[in-house]
């Protein structure tokens, strides 16, 4: 059966093409917000609950009194204890997190035990824990262990109604997928500060990219609304609103048409342009509906291997997706700060960016980015900068690099004998 995703669109002013796309990405860091022995205890607490769940009450009393407990520890321990024994517990709590959440995943009929959570090159993200063929399965989460942030009856136009719904299972503990919560950043969290709607006024401009400009402002401006409506703080809106550009997908759902939902583990796979694995879906109307949503290898795998999955469709198709999705296609570099918070340097992308940069439609990106050249750009960001102006900084500088690539391949592509370099030492035959 055709199926269509899409993941959700961070511009609240206008919706896009259904498209499979992947999962955020899952920074080193996240579990900040709680600390290691609230996480630990939580998850002990939801690992042996009863059916309904614990209250959100219990679970969140279990994690204040495991903070105090550690908080009461640490005192006691001298600086260099302290760092090593917060690395382990972070590390331990995240892997006790994961663990039951891998457990509550399967108590639903899904399958994620040849994955698990670890830090990669200072970045959290999954590894291989056991050899996976090519074709297997790498984690397969059912209907019944996602969460529905909106139904078909909620304007698609508005991502402010699933972020408000995240809001209100955050401020509930997550109810019985508290386990899956307990591995998202919570409000505050340092993931959050390359998200350009946490940018100031100053370094939003320095990413001299007008959509990107606009966009964000016109999510900030939603988020002020919705905050103003509910009584909430700002910054917890942008939080959710952000939480859900990153992690939810809008399916479309053969029986009750677009759902907007968050799909506890794929969500937590790194990015890689160049990724051989793909996502799937499969909808089973023999007795009664259900559905599963899965990652397959398109590779053979290795026990202890990273495995990352490429957020939209393959830059190197045409069409995105080998032909076997709707609506899927490659993202730019403007919709990965826009979407996730990260430049995307590998070629795929700064091949689409190329393409993009050159066209009639970045005709205002190309005059802003001409304000400054690319080596007063990285001048710039070895300056003690913040993370947030240093993104722009690197973002800006990125798309230099592929407008000047793409004007290079094409001037060599109308004279077959050059070979272009670009001032940015690409070489292009």
């Amino acid at each position: 059966m055709a199926t269509a995703f899409a993941r959700a669109l961070p511009c609240p002013m206008a919706p896009g093409p259904p498209r499979i796309s992947a999962a955020a990405p899952a920074h080193v860091g996240q579990l900040a917000a709680t600390g290691p022995a609230a996480v630990a205890a939580a998850t002990a607490a939801a690992w042996h609950a009863p059916a309904g769940g614990w209250p959100a009450a219990a679970l969140a009393g279990a994690a204040a009194a495991a903070a105090m407990r550690e908080r009461r520890s640490a005192r006691s321990r001298p600086p260099a204890a302290r760092r090593a024994v917060g690395a382990l517990a972070a590390a331990a709590g995240q892997d006790d997190a994961w663990h039951g959440l891998a457990d509550w995943i399967a108590a639903r009929g899904g399958k994620a035990t040849a994955v698990g959570m670890a830090t990669v090159g200072g970045i959290r993200g999954m590894v291989a824990v056991a050899d996976v063929e090519e074709g297997e399965s790498i984690i397969e989460v059912p209907l019944g262990a996602t969460i529905e942030l909106s139904g078909p009856s909620a304007d698609p136009r508005d991502p402010g109604i699933p972020a408000m719904a995240l809001l209100r299972r955050h401020r509930e503990g997550g109810g019985d997928a508290a386990l899956y919560h307990a591995l998202v950043p919570s409000p505050g969290a340092p993931d959050l500060a390359t998200m350009p709607d946490f940018f100031t006024d100053e370094e939003l401009e320095m990413t001299q990219c007008p959509p990107v400009i606009l966009k964000t402002r016109a999510r900030q401006q939603l988020c002020a609304s919705k905050a103003a409506e509910a009584g909430e703080a700002v910054e917890d809106v942008q939080w959710a609103l952000c939480t859900v550009a990153q992690r939810s997908f809008t399916v479309l759902n053969p029986i009750s048409g677009l759902t907007r939902l968050l799909l506890p583990g794929i969500d937590l796979f790194n990015h890689d342009a160049d990724s051989p694995h793909k996502f799937r879906v499969k909808w089973q109307l023999a007795d009664g509906f259900d559905g599963t949503f899965k990652i397959v290898a398109g590779a053979a795998i290795k026990k202890g291997d990273e495995i990352r999955i490429c957020y939209g469709g393959s830059p190197y198709k045409a069409d995105g997706c080998g032909g076997d999705c709707v609506g899927d296609f490659a993202l730019t570099n403007e919709a990965f700060l826009q979407r996730y918070g990260f430049v995307d340097k590998s070629i795929g992308t700064t091949m689409v960016d190329g393409k993009w940069l050159v066209s009639e439609d970045a005709a205002a990106v190309r005059e802003a980015l001409a304000q400054t050249t690319v080596e007063a750009d990285e001048a710039l960001a070895q300056e003690g900068v913040s993370v947030a102006a240093r993104t722009a900084l690197e973002f800006r500088a990125h798309l230099k690099r592929a407008l000047a690539a793409q004007r290079a391949a094409d001037a060599a592509q109308r004279d077959p004998r050059a070979v272009a370099k670009t001032p940015a030492g690409i070489a292009i035959a």
